[in-house]
């Protein structure tokens, strides 16, 4: 399973990003600091470039053909230290089969045995998730830079410019506001027609509300644009370097707990961001002011399942699924949004 070190080649590392935009988009911090080659799963190697990445990022695919390939560079770049910031057995498996030689990482999901140097899940849990990955990339905890700017191609930014104007005749110059109502997670989703209720309101206002989301998503985004006809509904119009691009040109994004909220703050775009059962302690974006909704203190709070598995009565509400996300109102949320747009630095 170990591949030969090629002589004349000193200590090199090789860090594996984690599976997810946010999580990749939090990692940044301490991945600009290190300069390491990064693997990074193709979608989203766009963001090491707009990050400006020092280190090489190594693209590659989910599924057998894109795991050999992989195997195949890594043992052709000889690298002999990896860290993984995925907790996953597989990337530690895929490390060892590339020939990389000593792993450090959390003993997590049964990998402990492939592992050199074992960090305990537990020492990462008290932090940020930024401080976390510093942690695993052997860095100091609040030293340093907490976010990394992401900066979008300007051509992809202009092109978008052009066509948000020309989707807004005579409106062009009025705020833009994107709103993102999904989620990969059910449970971290605040209620569409609320969403729904937000764009209606901020379109009375003069408000351009933009609504995006992945191909997955469009249901959900169809349901919002369908109830708030004043809306534009641009689900799966965007790849990565499209969506930056969209959130760098909105004035503000209204989001979930999303990868999309921690990119919209990396291009420096505002956000009102809505909690449920996550921590913003934990997984808040950290690049622009960020306005947080919690809703009520409940005793299921904070949770980490992506399926809410609460039945029967709800502590305030009467039915108990999904009660955290459901107590949050509308009213807060256009609040936060009119009074973010009002800030004398508001973009």
């Amino acid at each position: 399973m170990t591949g030969t070190k090629r002589p004349g080649h000193g200590p090199r590392r090789i860090v594996r990003a984690p599976n997810h935009l946010g999580d990749v988009v939090l990692a940044l911090p301490a991945l600009m600091a290190d300069a390491s080659d990064v693997l990074v799963l193709d979608w989203l190697a766009p963001l090491m470039r707009m990050a400006g990445a020092r280190g090489r990022a190594l693209p590659f695919t989910h599924g057998a053909t894109g795991w050999l390939a992989a195997v195949r560079e890594l043992r052709a770049r000889g690298y002999e230290e990896g860290v993984l910031l995925t907790p996953a057995f597989s990337a530690a498996w895929l490390f060892r089969w590339g020939g990389v030689g000593d792993l450090r990482g959390t003993a997590t999901d049964g990998r402990a045995a492939l592992l050199t140097d074992r960090i305990p899940a537990g020492d990462l849990r008290p932090h940020h998730r930024v401080d976390q990955y510093k942690l695993l990339l052997g860095q100091d905890v609040g030293v340093g830079a907490a976010t990394h700017e992401v900066t979008p191609p300007p051509d992809v930014v202009s092109r978008w410019r052009t066509r948000l104007d020309q989707g807004a005749p005579g409106r062009a110059d009025a705020p833009l506001v994107g709103l993102f109502p999904g989620s990969n997670a059910p449970a971290r989703r605040w209620p569409v027609e609320r969403f729904a209720e937000v764009a209606r309101t901020l379109d009375r206002k003069g408000v351009r509300v933009v609504i995006m989301g992945g191909p997955p998503e469009r249901p959900v985004t169809h349901a919002v644009s369908a109830a708030a006809p004043g809306s534009r509904d641009l689900a799966g119009a965007t790849d990565l370097l499209d969506l930056a691009a969209l959130l760098s040109l909105c004035d503000l994004v209204v989001t979930n707990d999303t990868g999309p909220m921690h990119l919209a703050g990396a291009v420096g775009t505002p956000t009102v961001t809505v909690w449920g059962p996550s921590s913003p302690s934990e997984v808040g974006q950290r690049g622009a002011a960020d306005a947080r909704i919690p809703g009520p203190a409940l005793p299921c709070k904070p949770c980490y399942r992506n399926q809410c598995p609460r039945r029967g009565r709800g502590t305030i509400l009467e039915r108990a699924h999904e009660e955290c996300m459901r107590l949050i109102e509308v009213r807060s949320v256009v609040e936060a949004v009119e009074a973010l747009l009002a800030r004398p630095d508001a973009r």
